[in-house]
Parts: C-alpha cells; structure tokens; sequence
C-alpha cells in the first residue's frame, strides 16, 4: 500500500511540475513575442527618429537661407530708403528750387516738326475704323 501512496503523490507531482513546465513555457514564450515586439518598436522608433532628424538638418539649412536671404532684403531696403529721402533731400532744397525755376525759362519748346506722312495717318485712321467695324479691336 506505501507502494501504491508513493506513486500516486509521485504522479501526482509529476502532474504539478507538468503544469508548472507548461506555465512557464507560456511565460517565455508571451515574454519572447514581448521582446521581439520592443524591438521591432525600437527599429521603427530608430528609423524615424533618422528621418526627423534628416528633415530637421534640412528645415534648419532652409531657415539659415531665408534668414540670410531676409537680412540682405532689409539692408537693400534700409538703403533704398536712405536714398529716397536723400533725393527728396536734394530736390527740395533751396539750390534745386532755384534751378528748377532757372530751367522752367530755358526749356521751353518753341516749335515741333511731324515726320509721319498724313498719307499713312490717313491709312492708319481707315484700318482702325475697319477693325472696329468688324469687333476686331
């Protein structure tokens, strides 16, 4: 009977470490599908991070540029004005009043000389009459 008792607490206990074995299979294996899941998360996480980075270099290189290309236009254009008011400077002072009241006497037109024909005028004056004749202006 002890015989009988010893197998059975022996079966028994083979049943129990079975059971545990199976448990702790199922533990290694969902911790290995855990693993390989991190990992594959890792891989992506570390190419995005490459391209983020890559777009970032090429953002920060654009932005160089335009702020570069920004202060060139804000000095051409502190220079423009500078000189726009230095002409308005120039034009509305006391010498440049009295040369333009100087040159008002001495450039007057005395006389003008046409040099188109009239016969082509007269030409031009039909060919327009006819184009809005015919809606072709």
């Amino acid at each position: 009977k002890s015989h009988e008792e010893l197998m059975a607490t022996k079966k028994q206990e083979l049943e129990t470490l079975q059971a545990t074995l199976e448990s702790q299979e199922m533990d290694e294996a969902t911790k290995n599908k855990a693993l390989a899941d991190s990992q594959a998360l890792l891989d992506d996480t570390k190419t995005k991070l490459e391209a983020d980075e890559k777009l970032f270099e090429d953002v920060k290189a654009g932005c160089k540029l335009k702020a570069e290309e920004w202060s060139q236009r804000t000095q051409l254009r502190t220079m423009e004005l500078q000189g726009v008011a230095e002409a308005i400077k120039i034009l509305t002072s006391e010498d440049a009043r009295d040369t333009f009241q100087k040159s008002v006497t001495t450039l007057v037109q005395v006389s003008s000389r046409s040099s188109v024909s009239t016969e082509l005028l007269s030409r031009s004056a039909k060919l327009a009459g006819l184009a809005r004749k015919y809606h072709n202006i």
